[in-house]
């Protein structure tokens, strides 16, 4: 088994230098492409900088008062929590994403019960979940 194989003659005597790439002509924005392709998680962070930057100067100093930023906390609270248990699904191989379908008909159920049925707010939770 000490013997070279074939393809091991033509490994050693082939080139291993690596590409270079002449990248000192690029453009601003080929360096912009080039930048959003390698780093996709970089999108979103633009798109979010750029809206809060947007709404903080259509809407003035109301934007960023504690109030506002207090009411879009408790407005995101539910989806950032099912955001969080749907990515440990996700992370932990067993994809489902289900999970906004389950919330939808818990919501449903929960509403159902308190308005038809005139249950109490607390027990429409307990039979909605």
């Amino acid at each position: 088994m000490s013997q070279i194989q074939e393809f091991e003659k033509v490994l050693s005597s082939s080139d291993t230098s690596v590409a270079a790439f002449d990248e000192h002509g690029k453009s601003l924005v080929k360096r912009a492409q080039h930048f959003l392709h390698s780093t996709p998680a970089a999108v979103p962070l633009i798109v979010l900088v750029l809206s809060i930057i947007i709404f903080g100067i259509a809407i003035g100093g109301r934007f960023f008062s504690s109030y506002t930023l207090t009411l879009i906390l408790q407005q995101i609270a539910i989806v950032g929590i099912l955001g969080a248990a749907q990515t440990l699904v996700i992370l932990t191989a067993g994809i489902d994403l289900s999970i906004g379908v389950i919330m939808v008909i818990s919501a449903v159920i929960m509403g159902n019960c308190a308005i038809t049925y005139g249950m109490p707010t607390i027990l429409a939770v307990v039979v909605g979940l």
